[in-house]
């Protein structure tokens, strides 16, 4: 089965990231994309509090996402 993956990068962590996967016979790039909701955030940084956007999915929180393509899932699950 062929499979849409996304790149999730974690907060916290310099290089760690989820890789989601969504069956390609039920989600286009665009609608796995949208499973991700964004979510306005702040940080304190210098004193000064900054916005920006993170993105939830199934409990988690992301510091950023990425389409990383198609793959087939025999060797996503390897």
């Amino acid at each position: 089965m062929t499979i849409h993956v996304i790149s999730a990068k974690k907060f916290g962590y310099e290089t760690e990231y989820d890789y989601i996967p969504f069956p390609a016979d039920e989600y286009t790039r665009e609608s796995a994309m949208t499973q991700f909701t964004p979510v306005t955030k702040e940080t304190l940084k210098n004193n000064n509090w900054y916005s920006y956007t993170a993105y939830e999915y199934d409990g988690e929180t992301y510091y950023s996402i990425q389409y990383s393509g198609l793959t087939d899932d025999t060797e996503f699950y390897k």
